[in-house]
């Protein structure tokens, strides 16, 4: 599977903070979530679909409006 965020690499927020990603949960259903050096973590659904909920917090506003979600890449 190929996802958006990878693990060992650093990712910025919105906010502007470096974030490393440390691993992942393994639902292998497509919930799959990042596990971040923040101690939060962050949706990856991305394995099926290029626009998907991917370096969003989990629980956080679908709209992307937390300051701790991932820069989204256009």
């Amino acid at each position: 599977m190929t996802f958006k965020f990878e693990i060992g690499q650093e990712y910025q927020t919105q906010a502007g903070e470096t974030i490393k990603v440390l691993g992942r949960t393994d639902s292998g259903v497509g919930f799959e979530c990042l596990i971040c050096s923040d101690n939060k973590h962050r949706y990856d659904r991305s394995t099926h679909d290029a626009d998907a909920d991917a370096g969003r917090v989990t629980g956080t506003n679908h709209d992307y409006s937390c300051p701790d979600n991932f820069v989204r890449q256009t």
